[in-house]
């Protein structure tokens, strides 16, 4: 599949649009009653533990392909070395000991609640498989690296967390169905597919929630936020860019990619401070903040991405 500027930007513009237009909804349902924050609990365990991984099974649940097998192994292997990046722009930037909010909103971005509606509306559905596979990877580091930078103890590292994770199971199970062919069908095929099809409306209500919780004239004067948003958003997603536009993979697949790792700050940022300390605030704030500016610096990053490639 080839890319084009001219095609895949009124399709990022559109989907960017109704996302931005879905998070309102979720904001205004918030403030006005309509959702309450036990309500938006609810609404982010649909989506973790049901929709998106119904999402990655019905992508991966397809005919066996040697190409796209290896094309999985390409983007796996690219994202470990683009966490490994974001890590070290990261500790750069932070020091070891230094806003650990901000450690975690840099290295991770929120592929899910963000990435994959992006992809299956940009660059289609059949690609989900990709951005997969990058989650999953990512998955691995938030409970492996995240955890012990946060603890700097190595017995909260869990590898239980890994693999009882909601994607992760899904993952795995996608990937036997992938290598046995099997595609649902029937009764099977319509549960996956209606599944599936609430995770961005789902994923767009709870980010419009969590916004309109937030203190936003407060957090457009914190200057701190905007310096973990540009790393996030402009540093690490930039360098990801440089380093697609050199590695032999197909486009689409690059493209998946850049749009994975140019999301903005994922929810672990605030999740957090919150399970072992810190500030859950700061956390949430550069949650809301990256998300409002990723309208901008996502398209953006694609446009330039799509003519290094």
């Amino acid at each position: 599949m080839q890319l084009s500027l001219a095609s895949t930007m009124p399709l990022m513009l559109n989907q960017i649009i109704a996302m931005f237009l879905m998070m309102g909804v979720g904001a205004i349902c918030f403030k006005a009653g309509f959702i309450t924050k036990d309500g938006s609990k609810v609404f982010t365990n649909l989506a973790c533990y049901v929709s998106t991984p119904a999402v990655v099974l019905r992508a991966l649940a397809s005919k066996f392909d040697p190409e796209v097998a290896a094309n999985v192994a390409w983007v796996v292997g690219v994202t470990c070395i683009l966490m490994v990046v974001c890590i070290v722009c990261a500790r750069l930037a932070y020091g070891s000991n230094g806003n650990r909010a901000a450690q975690v909103g840099i290295i991770v971005s929120n592929m899910g609640f963000v990435g994959i509606p992006l992809v299956e509306g940009v660059i289609g559905e059949e690609y989900v498989i990709y951005i997969s596979a990058t989650i999953a990877a990512q998955t691995v580091f938030i409970w492996t690296y995240c955890v012990w930078m946060y603890t700097r103890d190595r017995s909260t590292v869990s590898v239980k967390k890994v693999f009882t994770n909601p994607v992760i199971i899904s993952v795995i199970v996608g990937f036997a169905m992938f290598f046995l062919s099997y595609e649902p069908q029937g009764v099977v095929k319509v549960f996956v597919d209606g599944m599936a099809n609430l995770n961005t409306g789902l994923g767009m209500l709870i980010v419009g929630i969590f916004l309109a919780q937030s203190d936003l004239r407060a957090l457009l004067r914190t200057r701190s936020i905007y310096k973990a948003s540009a790393l996030r958003l402009l540093v690490t997603a930039g360098i990801a860019a440089l380093i697609l536009a050199v590695t032999p993979m197909p486009q689409a697949c690059k493209a998946v990619l850049l749009i994975a790792f140019s999301c903005p700050c994922g929810a672990m940022s605030s999740m957090m401070p919150q399970l072992f300390g810190g500030d859950y605030r700061f956390g949430a704030g550069l949650v809301t903040i990256s998300t409002l500016l990723s309208i901008v610096t996502m398209p953006a990053l694609l446009s330039a991405g799509l003519m290094l490639f």
